[in-house]
């Protein structure tokens, strides 16, 4: 069976094991950078995570919404030259550049090497770049929609219909009008359940302040969105994303960058995870902790990895981007 992401039931089975020895643990001292918990991180799991259905697709009750006639079938196509990246495999590792270099190197004019591609770094870490065409887009449609997807799951599955279903926030902030779209979703958490390939992933979006990571201010028409991301089961955060949206002369391009098997045990409550096992290396003590190793399991896989996010970010991006212009200006100011 392939495993197009971290192996829950073989990590969980391995943390399990291993909480009250030795075996795995040692400190991970190669991170660039380290993620810090927030309020919102600390918070309980939402209340429907536990009791939400979970389903593809949109059921009667769904098409009750404001936002219904928005809801399509399929997800759109991806752009041609996304499927040009993926026939030709992966790209060499010098395209590929960590994640202390992301701001200075995306902060560039023009393009690189990689823009729609992947690669394996000399650390190990995976690189993944889409690059999307969006005419008629702004990125502050996209700060807006990052504010205001996370609290219902029908708003995520405007997205991509074929492979979202479930969407939480850690702290609901959409009634308090006096916050921008930026403040309603930095420091703040989204929990989603979707597709990756053919395997279902229950993933947690730690939002941050792209300036900690060495970006500017945007200019009008653009913006950035940076988080960690990780498992809602586990502790643990595995990856970094970037979504830089650059104007262009027709609206808008989204330049994204995800950089994968960057570790961090994160320090959070048992309350905020989903299995047994997360909580148990959340009630960990300290000693065990300074010795934490992750398992070999726990570790992505160029060839699985790279392709499926390629084409799961490339739909989702491009698919939204289609009708993001007059969504947005329907439910700008619908909390």
């Amino acid at each position: 069976m392939r495993a197009s992401k971290l192996d829950l039931m073989s990590l969980n089975a391995s943390i399990n094991m291993n909480v009250n020895s030795n075996s795995y643990f040692t400190q991970n001292e190669d991170i660039a950078m380290h993620y810090a918990t927030t309020k919102a991180d600390r918070n309980p799991l939402p209340a429907s995570y536990g009791s939400e259905a979970r389903y593809l697709g949109y059921r009667d009750e769904d098409r009750k919404k404001p936002w219904a006639h928005y809801f399509k079938g399929d997800t759109l196509p991806v752009q041609p030259h996304v499927l040009e990246a993926l026939a030709a495999g992966p790209s060499p590792s010098e395209y590929g550049f960590s994640l202390n270099e992301a701001a200075s190197i995306l902060s560039r004019p023009g393009y690189g090497k990689m823009e729609t591609g992947y690669t394996i770094l000399d650390d190990g870490k995976i690189m993944i770049s889409i690059l999307t065409n969006m005419p008629g887009v702004t990125g502050e449609m996209w700060d807006w929609w990052f504010g205001w997807h996370s609290s219902d799951t029908t708003r995520y599955k405007l997205w991509h219909p074929d492979a979202h279903y479930y969407a939480g926030i850690g702290e609901d902030r959409s009634a308090d009008r006096s916050l921008t779209d930026r403040q309603r979703y930095i420091d703040n958490v989204s929990y989603v359940d979707e597709y990756l390939g053919e395997k279902r992933s229950d993933l947690t979006v730690r939002f941050i302040d792209p300036i900690r990571l060495g970006f500017e201010k945007s200019r009008p028409g653009s913006t950035v969105i940076a988080a960690r991301g990780g498992s809602t089961s586990l502790p643990v955060s595995s990856a970094w994303l970037i979504h830089q949206v650059r104007a262009t002369e027709d609206g808008a391009e989204m330049r994204s960058r995800f950089i994968f098997n960057d570790f961090q045990l994160l320090d959070l409550p048992p309350e905020s995870l989903s299995s047994p096992q997360g909580r148990a290396i959340a009630t960990m003590s300290e000693a065990q902790v300074k010795d934490f190793k992750f398992p070999p399991e726990a570790w992505q896989q160029l060839r699985v990895i790279g392709p499926d996010m390629i084409y799961h970010c490339a739909s989702e991006m491009n698919h939204l981007a289609s009708f993001l212009p007059p969504l947005f200006e329907e439910f700008r100011d619908t909390p």
